[in-house]
């Protein structure tokens, strides 16, 4: 089980003498096993939310539950893969995975550096486990911190943007890659996936949060069949319907902003 709820969770920011809200009166529930993604635009609070459900922020009201159980600070049943890709340099991208491993997994060297490899070859870098992360481009650098995420085993993967920092054609491969990834997983993982790209959250989400500015939107199911191809969504007309949807989301929320 890896149900995720929020309760009227609110969180303000102090700084000196003032106060922001960043987040104010957020409540919704992401089943076991579903893949959302929180949509919205810049400065809306996707990331701040995102933050919280790491445990690395704390709300200032309400809270988030997972399988029942309060959220107080990080857990090993969640594993986090950022837009910034987070490896240390001076390990290689087998030690990178390792490392990670050892946080939570009582396992002997041999074991944890066998399922770095397995991990590894799964997002095609079979043959750069021994490289130091200066030796790989982005998209490289990006599959290890995937591969060192689901390396962990967590039960829930919480990404904030993992492909905004990549190029066009790299994304729609991981892209794709992560949806293979997930839908092979025997006991599919919870998934919260930050994005500002409506097709990617189409491409990729069971349901879709949008965010306006400190709150939810809306909630938005993505009934597409699975699974899913960029080219054959785009010729799907309920696809388009979604898009449509969402981009009228976008421009309105613009639109209140200014």
């Amino acid at each position: 089980m890896s149900k995720i709820e929020i309760r009227d969770l609110s969180l303000t920011y102090r700084m000196d003498d003032a106060e922001f809200l960043a987040l104010k009166d957020i409540s919704t529930t992401v089943e076991d096993g579903q893949f959302v993604c929180i949509v919205g635009s810049s400065g809306c609070g996707k990331s701040t939310l995102l933050s919280v459900l790491t445990g690395l922020v704390s709300p200032s009201s309400g809270q988030v539950l997972i399988d029942g159980v309060p959220v107080k600070g990080t857990g090993k049943e969640r594993a986090v893969v950022f837009q910034q890709y987070t490896l240390f340099p001076w390990m290689t991208a087998k030690q990178n995975v390792v490392f990670g491993m050892k946080q939570v997994r009582q396992e002997s060297a041999k074991q944890l550096a066998g399922v770095a490899e397995e991990f590894l070859r799964r997002v095609g870098l079979q043959d750069f486990m021994n490289k130091l992360p200066g030796e790989l481009s982005g998209g490289m650098q990006q599959r290890v911190a995937i591969a060192r995420a689901l390396a962990v085993n967590p039960k829930i993967l919480l990404m904030d943007e993992p492909f905004g920092a990549i190029d066009a054609k790299t994304r729609v491969i991981l892209q794709e890659l992560l949806l293979t990834l997930w839908a092979e997983d025997a006991q599919k993982k919870t998934v919260v996936f930050v994005t500002h790209d409506i097709d990617e959250a189409l491409l990729l989400s069971d349901r879709i949060i949008f965010m306006e500015p400190k709150r939810i939107a809306t909630e938005i199911p993505v009934p597409l069949p699975r699974p899913r191809d960029k080219e054959t969504l785009f010729d799907s007309e309920e696809y388009r319907r979604l898009r449509t949807r969402l981009m009228s989301l976008f421009y309105q929320n613009t639109e209140v902003a200014l």
